[in-house]
């Protein structure tokens, strides 16, 4: 069957990829801090070159994590398009703060070298940034993500926080993406059996766009049953998530857990250092 019906091979989330390295074998507390240290590094860090350090660090992290780099292409490719309009447009309409030596004219444009410069930095931080996500979801499954938030998260009980409520829906939530994503998978195939029209001929977002509504309508139903028969399940099993509950895993937070979390602490102050200080 063609990939125009792999909806759920082209879903990031739920993604996870074991491995037996070092990194898989770290605390989920450590390593989910670490790479929103790294995001937040990466999302405010202004020089050029500072994006590429991190660039070359987050590959680093790849190389320690053992994940592979297809997917990641993967997703590079599909948001390409996008990262390059966004580009032209920073490179045409640029009008912050100096804008330099103009180098061309076109269509009564000037484009700087400032202008430039900024474009560069805008399509390498969304490349880091879709390097460091897809490493998130590479190394840290759904259910690790879900133990590491109720863990962090529930100091803030003592002030009335309902952590457990949160870490249901989030958990619920990224159980039901890939659900959705298969469902979607069998009525795309369902209505091309029937005649629907699923052909891909080139790039065109209409076509594309029509494609998808006869999905929205199945989608919303099924998962309106599916929650629905979710809720009566939860409900005869006497489940409430205002108790204490125990959790699978038994998290232990050693030395090397720390080493991670300082380096990626440390990591993101570097990269945010030189816009402090310039």
């Amino acid at each position: 069957m063609s990939n125009r019906f792999e909806f759920l091979g082209n879903l990031g989330l739920g993604q996870y990829v074991s491995r037996p390295s070092w990194f898989h074998q770290r605390d989920p507390r450590a390593r989910l801090l670490m790479f929103l240290s790294l995001f937040i590094g990466l999302v405010f860090a202004s020089r050029l070159w500072v994006l590429g350090l991190g660039f070359g660090w987050v590959l680093g992290l790849y190389a320690l994590a053992q994940l592979p780099l297809k997917p990641v292409w993967q997703s590079l490719k599909r948001a390409l398009i996008f990262i390059l309009l966004l580009a032209i447009l920073q490179i045409l309409f640029f009008r912050v703060g100096d804008p330099g030596s103009t180098l061309w004219v076109v269509f009564g444009l000037a484009i700087t070298e400032n202008a430039l410069l900024s474009a560069a930095m805008l399509v390498l931080k969304f490349l880091v940034l879709i390097l460091l996500i897809n490493a998130l979801v590479m190394s840290l499954s759904t259910s690790q993500i879900t133990t590491a938030l109720f863990y962090l998260l529930k100091p803030f009980e003592k002030i009335g926080f309902p952590v457990n409520d949160l870490t249901m829906v989030i958990q619920v939530t990224l159980r039901y993406l890939p659900l959705i994503a298969q469902t979607a998978e069998k009525t795309a195939k369902a209505q091309a059996s029937r005649g629907g029209d699923w052909e891909q001929k080139g790039f065109n977002p209409i076509r594309q766009a029509k494609r998808v509504l006869p999905l929205i309508v199945p989608l919303i139903v099924t998962s309106l049953k599916r929650a629905e028969t979710m809720a009566l399940a939860m409900e005869s099993r006497g489940f409430n998530a205002a108790e204490a509950r125990s959790s699978y895993y038994d998290l232990q937070f050693n030395r090397q857990d720390a080493a991670l979390l300082v380096a990626g602490v440390l990591a993101s102050v570097f990269l945010l250092l030189p816009g402090w200080l310039l």
